[in-house]
């Protein structure tokens, strides 16, 4: 490789990284805003749901205008498959937190990275690299020991939520890695619609909430979640998939910080240590990766 191809390798990498980090700083402040809001189940879920459906609607077809429709239809099965899996990781994430408690939810969704390199290698024969798989587990450990005294038992519907949340996302970050053509802010879109639908239809369409509670979840689906699904599904198009999920690990760690500047909970010395593991295992992978970038 030339000198010129390892300098465009790394800065297609770099960019990668931060369209995918700032996805995920933007993505974290999730939880603290369902907390504030003070709703939960499929009342929270339809609400974060439809918000971001209606928002991203108007971003797309705004900034497409006459080429919207032909864009939709030339995105095909990636493009509504993707947009199903947002919509259905979403509603298994907030259910998770609902029935298997967050500890609990929180923890099986470090286990993205996992099934993204999983998906990847059995569908598209993506193998990653022995440094990314050893940062996977060590963030599922460090995470793993931010919550070990609150993980208990999880019934069966709770196990089916919590696991579904990180088995969506990993192979939706997989098909999206791999469909680089598909519109990120239409799979976002979609999966809006999709998992504010079937929230509807599971409350019977008892959905209506305070006001006072209606507002964080009004900025969370308007602002927050349209902007960090759009970057992270857009990081996929420069890093791998399994990267994409680890860094998306960080938002455990920025999530339980923002609790901390915002509602003032001090988090405990688990948490620091277990933080810490998080923020040097993505760290150490990403500066292996640049480096071998440079020298191949």
């Amino acid at each position: 490789m030339t000198e010129a191809h390892q300098a465009n390798a790394r800065a297609t990498y770099f960019k990668g990284l931060a369209i995918a980090t700032i996805g995920v700083v933007a993505f974290s402040f999730d939880a603290l805003l369902i907390r504030m809001s003070g709703v939960g189940g499929f009342q929270a879920a339809f609400w974060r749901a439809m918000f971001p459906g209606i928002a991203l609607t108007l971003v797309f077809f705004i900034k497409n205008r006459g080429n919207a429709v032909p864009l939709l239809k030339s995105g095909g099965r990636p493009l509504l498959t993707s947009g199903i899996l947002w919509g259905l990781s979403g509603l298994g994430f907030t259910m998770g937190v609902q029935t298997a408690g967050a500890a609990n939810t929180l923890v099986l969704f470090s286990l993205a990275p996992l099934f993204a390199a999983t998906f990847s290698f059995i569908a598209y024969r993506q193998k990653p690299s022995f440094v990314t798989i050893l940062a996977i587990f060590a963030a599922i450990g460090g995470i793993y020991y931010i919550y070990h005294d609150g993980i208990g038992n999880i019934s069966p519907s709770g196990m089916l939520f919590a696991i579904s949340a990180p088995a969506l996302l990993g192979s939706n970050l997989s098909i999206l890695r791999r469909n680089p053509q598909v519109s990120r802010i239409a799979a976002s879109m979609i999966g809006g619609f999709v998992g504010a639908t079937i929230s509807f239809l599971v409350t019977g369409g008892m959905v209506a909430i305070p006001i006072q509670s209606l507002i964080p979840l009004l900025i969370l689906g308007l602002f927050i979640l349209p902007f960090g699904q759009t970057m992270i599904s857009t990081g996929t198009r420069y890093i791998p998939a399994a990267e994409s999920a680890l860094i998306n690990s960080l938002e455990t760690v920025l999530g339980i910080t923002y609790v901390w500047i915002i509602l003032g909970e001090t988090p405990t010395i688990d948490f620091i240590i277990g933080a810490a593991v998080v923020m040097l295992s993505i760290t150490a992978n990403s500066l292996y990766q640049a480096r071998i970038r440079k020298e191949s």
